[in-house]
């Protein structure tokens, strides 16, 4: 962690920053994705949850009541299934690309990582998210970790895509720097 360079927080610098969502485009990643400070929605159906993000329209599936795969698939949200226990949504996640931040100053992760989740409504209008993250190869042992999220009511959600041209437009009309590819006019 110590070695990359997040684009905020106290060891910020945008113009050279290792953060590959910046530096290449790539997806967050989970649970990286849900503290973006854009909304996302949950939809469930009898077999599934979806978690649907603004930011990058991304999603995540968690599948209900069945067990991981033999060998999952490696994946920018990892293979997540998930059953309720009374009002909590448990949710169990493995097989995530370890080329991804858990959080946006510069978490690392192995292949290796498992994270627990508890997500429950504490009122009409608070989610909150226990996570619990078990990764041998990355941290020598389990920590936790707490996210809130407030409700909306409108249901508004926006596109917003986030692409390698958007980031050298950005570079190039706030930090200056010439771009090693060409940039197309946004229109």
């Amino acid at each position: 962690m110590k070695a990359e360079r997040p684009a905020t927080g106290p060891h910020a610098t945008l113009e050279n920053t290792t953060d590959p969502a910046l530096k290449y485009a790539d997806p967050d990643g989970y649970p990286r994705a849900s503290i973006h400070p854009m909304r996302f929605k949950i939809v469930q159906t009898p077999d599934y949850i979806y978690q649907l993000w603004e930011y990058n329209e991304s999603w995540r599936q968690i599948a209900l009541n069945r067990p991981h795969s033999e060998v999952p698939d490696i994946s920018w949200f990892g293979e997540s299934v998930g059953k309720w226990e009374g009002d909590t949504l448990v949710v169990d996640s493995v097989g995530f690309k370890d080329s991804t931040w858990l959080d946006p100053i510069g978490h690392p992760h192995s292949e290796d990582l498992h994270i627990t989740e508890r997500i429950r409504r504490v009122d009409h209008e608070t989610l909150v998210f226990d996570f619990t993250f078990d990764d041998p190869k990355a941290y020598t042992k389990p920590w936790n970790g707490e996210v809130t999220f407030k409700l909306k009511t409108d249901g508004i959600m926006t596109e917003n895509i986030y692409t390698i041209s958007d980031e050298l437009n950005f570079r190039q009309r706030f930090l200056n720097e010439k771009p090693s590819i060409p940039i197309r006019p946004s229109h």
